[in-house]
């Protein structure tokens, strides 16, 4: 009997020690805890970098990791070589990469993240996210689902955190004057016509007025709705304008007659020279019931106004406006920058552990604590802000195939006419309100006059570029 059991005792041991030998082999080879690790990460600036990733990342990150150290690729330095030799965003920010060899990539335009993953130049992280079970379910709805997009199906970005837009409203003016507040996930139709109710109301020295976007400009209305409705301003090929169509018309019309009926406030033709915060006072002032506002609004409503005697409102928050057709979706849900990995860093074992951490549910805990951080992609962080539920900013995901008017960040839109073309937009929204001009001439003259603009920029650009080559 006693040799049997040494047999197999023996042969668990001999089966334990087989268990060890074809145990998982590590996707990405551990680090040395003995030698040192410089990793390249791209980022705003130096700066910029410690000052987002400083709480709890010297902390915890170089408690943990004492060997790895970083240099910074700054982003910012492309902006004069785009300025100096006439080139694209695109060109300077891979001739960025090309020339520094980063490790750890940051893409600010989802654009070329895709570009970058879809030509094998990023690192697969679906392996060593498997291994390691690092936890990709704790992120806003729809998040992974459209990183996964972007590389075909296979994941090789992370993404920290994002921002988006809100519709504010002022809690007080419903409740003094017994109109319902606006609610989740409403279409632009029911946004309008909400407004409308507010129309007449007040007196004629301080009529109150139901809608606003926050810098007061009826060109950015008409682009937020058009964006909800997945409209594009330029061709299939991204070649010219394609404005002269129904879907423009009708966008036309109903922000010219929501400005018509003062249901809207827009500030008249011509009146550019207003600060952030004079743009925003009326509704401080409780001259206007709803704001379509970024993070940067929320972060004056917290701030309060500068104005003096003017009272402290009750405000909330619902979601942006959404298209029936698709009404969990937004397109004004946009990534604060995707983490990725060079599929030819030296690195990535480093790379990864940095980039694990940057997108840790422990360092959105850090993160959310402050109040200047931003709105973390973890969604469990962010219950509320100011006592206000924040369900608003997670309830939608982000638009499918994203929610840009131009069709992506990969379409040559020169600065002149990047700055011209929403002025042409207004002055012909305004010609709607003020002179009768209709909604088919309005958008035939957009077309039109966007077109000659676009080619006058782009030629513009070329010969800038071609001076800068000689």
């Amino acid at each position: 009997m006693r040799q049997k059991w040494k047999a197999a005792i023996l042969l668990l041991t001999v089966i334990s020690l087989l268990g060890g030998c074809f145990a998982e082999k590590p996707v990405l080879e551990e680090l040395d805890p003995e030698g040192k690790v410089k990793i390249k990460v791209m980022y705003h600036n130096e700066e910029s970098f410690y000052r987002d990733y400083g709480n709890g990342f010297d902390a915890n990150f170089n408690e943990k990791y004492p060997n790895i150290e970083f240099e910074v690729i700054s982003l910012i330095k492309m902006y004069r070589d785009i300025e100096k030799n006439g080139t694209s965003y695109e060109e300077e920010y891979l001739k960025l990469i090309e020339n520094n060899k980063p490790d750890v990539l940051f893409a600010e335009k989802t654009d070329l993240f895709e570009k970058l993953a879809q030509e094998g130049k990023l690192y697969n992280l679906d392996p060593i996210i498997a291994q390691e079970k690092f936890d990709v379910d704790g992120y806003m709805p729809g998040l992974i689902d459209m990183l996964r997009g972007y590389g075909e199906g296979s994941l090789y970005g992370l993404a920290p955190s994002f921002y988006t837009q809100n519709l504010y409203y002022n809690a007080d003016l419903f409740r003094e004057y017994h109109i319902d507040p606006p609610r989740n996930q409403m279409s632009w139709k029911e946004v309008l016509e909400l407004s409308k109710r507010f129309a007449g109301l007040g007196s004629e020295d301080k009529p109150i007025y139901g809608l606003t976007e926050e810098f007061g400009r009826a060109d950015d209305l008409l682009f937020g709705m058009a964006a909800t409705s997945s409209l594009r301003a330029l061709d299939a090929k991204g070649e010219k304008l394609a404005f002269n169509t129904e879907g423009w018309k009708k966008a036309l019309e109903l922000v010219a007659d929501a400005v018509r009926s003062k249901a809207v406030f827009t500030y008249p033709l011509g009146e550019d020279g207003l600060t952030y915060y004079q743009q925003n006072e009326p509704f401080f002032r409780g001259e206007v019931a709803m704001v379509l506002g970024s993070g940067m609004f929320l972060n004056q409503i917290l701030q309060g106004t500068r104005q003096e005697n003017v009272k402290e409102i009750e405000w909330n928050m619902v979601t942006v406006p959404v298209d029936p057709a698709s009404p969990n979706e937004s397109p004004f849900v946009d990534l604060n920058g995707i983490y990725a990995i060079a599929a030819d860093s030296a690195n990535k074992r480093a790379a990864w552990e940095f980039m694990k951490f940057m997108n840790s549910p422990e360092m959105a805990k850090a993160v959310s604590r402050s109040p200047h951080a931003g709105l973390q992609t973890r969604s469990s962080f962010t219950k509320e802000v100011a006592g206000k539920s924040t369900e608003s900013f997670y309830l939608l995901r982000p638009k499918a195939g994203g929610g840009s008017i131009w069709g992506g960040s990969n379409v040559n839109r020169p600065d002149e006419f990047i700055f011209g073309f929403p002025s042409l937009v207004r002055k012909q929204l305004y010609e709607m309100v003020e002179n009768g001009k209709s909604a088919e001439a309005a958008a035939a003259a957009i077309e039109g006059e966007g077109n000659a603009l676009l080619k006058q920029a782009r030629a513009a650009q070329k010969a800038k570029g071609n001076a800068a080559k000689k």
